[in-house]
């Protein structure tokens, strides 16, 4: 039971994890660059999230469809922000030196931190979100209601991102540019436009499941690093730019943690996940699904 209880709260965070991972999956496999500055969109989200229901409220406290409210918000804002990096900052790199475009990235990160301790304090801060019942028992199981209202958040963004890349226009411009960015010019796409929004995009899911994250979790300036890690973790074990690998990845990785956690300790979590990294990588290097993570 205590092993079925673990795997139930890692599918229920994994959640979470595949959908920041599918960000960053549509950027390294759109754009081709890792976005080290990711985790600081989680951040950026989970903030905005927090400051709307303050600004509503008077404090961080709300009711479930109140804070659902905020949502949206945070999506816009960050995608509003990821859109305004790419133009800004990140086209400047695009083709060159894959270590300039990981050093500037690390560098807007560490920048986007910086600011945002100056703005906010390094005070972890959460919302609180109001039930009557916290929580329900499932055959023996519990489970925490906002962290199933969180997993089910995060599977219907990830869902909208797939659906958006597959059946809208500018989704298809997204995976012409993704294929071939000369051949999508030739046909009359504009590849930097489609690219910042590739990253506005990438930025919004982010953002929205930081949302996510501050009502289950606290969240402060420097967590954005974890998340990155994690997305990098959850795409190798997919496959580069396969949204169904990323989210099988991040329930994965989500249950082996908890299990981890539970039965030895929480400290092991991080090296556990990077040792099945590497183990992935001698055995099946393509990952799961996708295409070849050896690149």
């Amino acid at each position: 039971m205590a092993a079925t209880q673990f795997v139930v709260n890692g599918l229920l965070v994994g959640a979470l994890f595949a959908g920041v991972a599918v960000g960053f999956a549509l950027i390294w496999g759109v754009v081709d660059i890792i976005n080290l500055a990711h985790g600081e969109m989680v951040m950026l989200g989970g903030y905005t999230s927090y400051w709307v229901l303050t600004l509503v409220t008077g404090n961080a406290e709300g009711s479930p469809l109140l804070f659902l409210a905020t949502i949206p918000v945070a999506i816009a804002v960050l995608f509003g922000i990821g859109y305004a990096l790419q133009r800004t900052l990140v086209s400047r790199v695009i083709g060159t030196d894959i270590f300039l475009t990981l050093l500037v990235t690390f560098g807007a990160s560490i920048a986007i931190q910086q600011l945002a301790i100056q703005a906010w304090s390094a005070n972890p801060r959460s919302i609180q979100v109001s039930f009557a019942d916290p929580s329900m028992n499932l055959a023996g199981i519990v489970v925490p209601k906002m962290k199933l209202v969180a997993f089910a958040g995060a599977l219907v963004l990830t869902a909208l991102m797939y659906v958006f890349l597959q059946k809208t226009r500018t989704g298809r411009a997204i995976r012409a540019v993704s294929q071939n960015p000369e051949a999508a010019a030739l046909v009359g796409i504009d590849v930097e436009h489609t690219r910042a929004v590739t990253f506005g995009v990438s930025s919004a899911i982010a953002g929205g499941i930081g949302a996510f994250i501050a009502v289950i979790l606290n969240i402060q300036p420097q967590m954005g690093l974890i998340y990155t890690l994690k997305s990098f973790i959850i795409v190798v074990f997919g496959g580069v730019g396969s949204i169904p690998g990323a989210l099988i990845g991040g329930l994965l990785l989500g249950s082996v943690e908890e299990l981890v956690a539970g039965f030895i300790s929480s400290q092991w979590t991080l090296a556990v996940s990077f040792s099945l990294l590497i183990v992935l990588l001698i055995l099946k290097p393509r990952g799961l699904f996708g295409q070849g993570a050896e690149q």
